[in-house]
């Protein structure tokens, strides 16, 4: 809004140059955004100071140990009473009988958590502990990288998806030994040269294969993600 009274602004001048325009939009684009972030500030004073009172009342109905429920409550059982005050007083004028009052509100005892609520607190606390463990795989596959001497049996080209290497599918080469399982090999391969690198493998003999520490633990009875090989 204030670009375009700026602009507005900068056409009523007979001679205006292009740096006027851009000082007259910036100008007045610079006087109401500090105007409106002015009435943000007031708003939001007179919001803290109205609220103060609500905001005590709330504070010490949870050092009594009420739960947040039965703090709303107790703030809206408040509004109603002072709704029916107002609502009465009318009435009375009025020469009408006063409506019913709102009954009072009891707090209850403060509960334990239930077995269901501790089981969804633990689910939530271990879900995203989980799922960075997962992404920090390839960073933890990169630490404590150990050379196993493993005798080849058969090596076959293939897709990997997932894994240490993030959901995206790979090419890979599926490396099976004869001590040492299942092995994966994808850095270095691709969809064009897959063939070529299964193929380089010779059967029956022994390679020196660069494993990680994450590869090692988790997937020792699956595929173990190789970082490098070697024939010995």
């Amino acid at each position: 809004m204030g670009m375009f009274f700026g602009y507005l602004d900068s056409t009523g001048y007979k001679l205006h140059t292009d740096a006027e325009m851009v000082a007259n939009i910036g100008m007045f684009g610079l006087m109401f955004g500090s105007l409106s972030q002015i009435i943000a500030f007031v708003v939001a004073l007179i919001a803290f100071f109205v609220g103060r009172p609500a905001r005590r009342q709330w504070a010490a109905y949870r050092r009594a140990g009420w739960t947040t429920t039965e703090c709303r409550s107790a703030y809206l059982l408040q509004k109603q009473e002072a709704a029916a005050l107002r609502l009465n007083s009318r009435l009375r004028g009025l020469g009408l009988a006063p409506a019913q009052a709102p009954r009072p509100m009891t707090p209850r005892p403060r509960r334990k958590p239930s077995l269901m609520g501790r089981v969804g607190l633990g689910f939530a606390i271990l879900m995203p502990a989980l799922l960075i463990f997962i992404l920090l795989g390839p960073w933890l596959d990169s630490k404590d990288v150990q050379t196993l001497e493993c005798e080849v049996v058969a090596a076959e080209p293939a897709t990997s998806s997932g894994g240490t290497r993030g959901g995206a599918s790979t090419a890979s080469v599926l490396v099976k030994t004869s001590n040492c399982g299942t092995l994966g090999v994808s850095h270095g391969v691709t969809f064009e040269n897959r063939d070529e690198v299964a193929s380089s493998f010779t059967i029956g003999a022994t390679y020196g294969f660069d494993i990680g520490w994450y590869s090692r633990t988790f997937f020792r009875n699956g595929v173990q993600s190789v970082r490098g090989y070697r024939l010995i």
